[in-house]
């Protein structure tokens, strides 16, 4: 049972920290292509929705594609050329489509043939030399209509009622993407409102004002009005800000979007309730979580739910014990006294998932001699593997909410399996872990087999009927 002791301490980041991946719209997939006048990802029309990108607010890429992607609903990026490869890549990582600008040969030959990276050039550019350098996807260009079927027409429009006047002609006849409109300065509440809704009326994709004056929890800018527009548009909620919806609701350690489960670390994705500042919470003198941080509280049937950590764009929690499997619960979020809509979300057994990292894909897991489970580290056959997660349900016994779990080590009440590769790891143990909230330990032995080559192998940890539906890897020889 102490096998993890040693590791531990580099899991709290994770467990009580962790930003999970709820993504509220589909992501682009690829390969994009054009029909006519459409844009299609995999045969399907689809819209680009996305932001200019700039080096100021490329401070923290792949932190800033993830709130673009998973919080704002968004499923693109305009990135110039001149920020590096790292930026393109954290941009695709976060499952966004990339319009790469001011891109010249170098970036058509490494790019080209990505299936999410459409190459913008200027209107005196050859499509030939694009081609003949290897890009088989649309490339976006200014200008009149010309011979290549694969192209996106770029343009610059005006706003209010003749916000499409300089791309009509086009209309009907070929996808165009708004890589900048509006004033000059692209701000304005009520013209960028009808720009959009001008916009998304003829199917034209478009890409909002520099991402500095986006960026959450910074300075209020010029263009405050065009980013509560945006995020009006892009999430649904008449305020601009506040809006819940059931799947943006994910397990903490991350996957899909998931059901509530009692005991589980959850993390909610919201607009602008939160505090500004990132708050974490600390257990009181009794060892009880808060059931409220910095103003922001989260009801679960009109009951405040024990909070691990919020901020402006989400909260994580624990799920009550109390609340019952096949139920279905109201969920509310309140910021500083104000009010999200209220949702029902339906209440499960269990929905596992393993704590990861989301960079690769590997789970935290500890191996046999304390060491932590990684390509240099592997686990050895028939050593025993340590994983954690959450999500995993009841106990048996009684278990209080918000508190620490005891030195008894509460078993998980459902039964559990686990597989590496395509093989059933023996389960030696699954419980919650003493002195930590919602986190589950699981001890399994690997499969006795010859040893072989260190690599990475899936891993599906199963409770009940609900196996974990995040891809994570674990490191085995």
């Amino acid at each position: 049972m102490n096998l993890w002791i040693k590791g531990l301490a580099a899991l709290l980041a994770i467990a009580y920290g962790a930003r999970g991946h709820a993504p509220i719209a589909p992501p682009v997939t690829g390969p994009l292509t054009v029909q006519g006048s459409r844009l299609l990802d995999q045969g399907t029309p689809v819209t680009l929705r996305g932001m200019n990108v700039t080096a100021e607010g490329m401070r923290q890429p792949r932190e800033t594609f993830g709130i673009l992607r998973v919080r704002w609903n968004l499923n693109a990026v305009r990135v110039p050329a001149s920020l590096g490869a790292a930026v393109v890549e954290a941009a695709l990582d976060s499952q966004l489509a990339v319009i790469l600008t001011g891109s010249r040969e170098p970036e058509w030959r490494r790019w080209g043939a990505h299936p999410r990276v459409l190459l913008e050039v200027d209107a005196g550019t050859d499509i030939a030399a694009v081609r003949g350098a290897g890009a088989r996807h649309p490339v976006v260009r200014p200008g009149p209509i010309g011979n290549d079927p694969q192209v996106v027409y770029g343009a610059r429009l005006a706003t209010g009622g003749s916000v499409l006047e300089p791309v009509r002609p086009l209309l009907g006849r070929a996808p165009v993407l708004a890589t900048e409109w509006g004033e000059p300065s692209g701000c304005g509440g009520e013209a960028a409102f009808l720009a959009l809704l001008a916009l998304e009326n003829e199917g034209v994709s478009w890409m909002g004002a520099a991402l500095p004056d986006y960026e959450p929890g910074g300075e209020e800018s010029a263009c405050a009005d065009l980013k509560q527009t945006v995020i009006q548009w892009t999430t649904g909620d008449p305020a601009g800000f506040g809006f819940l919806r059931a799947n943006a609701i994910a397990n903490a350690a991350g996957g899909p979007a998931a059901p509530l489960v009692p005991g589980a670390l959850m993390t909610l994705f919201i607009e602008e309730l939160g505090p500004a500042r990132g708050a974490a919470a600390r257990l009181d003198a009794r060892g009880q979580l808060p059931r409220e941080l910095e103003g922001t509280r989260v009801l679960l049937d009109g009951v405040p739910a024990p909070l691990v950590y919020a901020d402006a764009f989400q909260v994580n929690l624990q799920v009550p014990y109390e609340l019952r499997p096949g139920a279905v619960a109201s969920v509310q979020v309140f910021g500083s006294g104000v009010p999200s809509n209220r949702i029902s979300v339906p209440v499960a057994e269990a929905a596992p998932e393993l704590f990861q990292d989301f960079a690769t894909r590997h789970v935290v897991a500890l191996n046999e001699d304390g060491s932590r489970n990684g390509q240099g580290a592997p686990a050895l056959p028939g050593a025993v593997l340590v994983l954690f997660g959450t999500g995993a349900g009841n106990v048996v016994g009684p278990r209080e909410t918000g508190a620490v779990a005891g030195p008894v080590h509460p078993l998980v009440a459902l039964p559990v399996s686990v597989t590496v590769g395509d093989k059933a790891a023996a389960v030696l143990f699954a419980g919650e872990v003493p002195g930590f909230i919602g986190l589950a330990q699981i001890n399994v032995r690997l499969p006795a087999r010859a040893a072989r080559e260190a690599r990475a192998e899936p891993v599906v940890w199963t409770v009940g009927n609900r196996g974990s539906r995040s891809p994570a890897t674990v490191w085995v020889r």
